[in-house]
């Protein structure tokens, strides 16, 4: 398994620098679509554009918890608990990126 700490470094640097990069984008356009009520948080979350920057931030935001979390699961346990948390991690990520994948995409492009 050489190079598998170096890759996980990579990703978990990248999806730092998303969530920066990202978080006052997403920030601004969740609180000027506040202004108009829960009506306008809805309707900006229908549009292609604000869906796709959620979505992207939303991804950016739980791949890295998944991450850190793989770190605390690789830090304190070993053998099979380490190979079921970090097979459990990987699984609860996954179904709540699906989970809000999901109902975005339905409000902005399935109606």
């Amino acid at each position: 398994m050489a190079g598998k700490g170096t890759t996980h470094h990579k990703v978990h640097n990248l999806t730092g620098w998303g969530l920066i990069i990202g978080l006052p984008f997403a920030a601004c356009s969740a609180l000027s679509a506040i202004s108009g009520g829960s009506d306008g948080f809805t309707a900006w979350l229908s549009s292609p554009a604000g869906a796709l920057g959620f979505l992207a931030f939303v991804t950016a935001a739980v791949w890295y918890v998944k991450l850190e979390f793989d770190e605390v699961v690789m830090d304190y346990f070993q053998g099979g608990t380490r190979r079921f948390g970090l097979t459990a991690n990987r699984l609860v990520a996954l179904a709540v990126w699906i989970l809000i994948g999901f109902a975005v995409i339905k409000l902005a492009f399935l109606g």
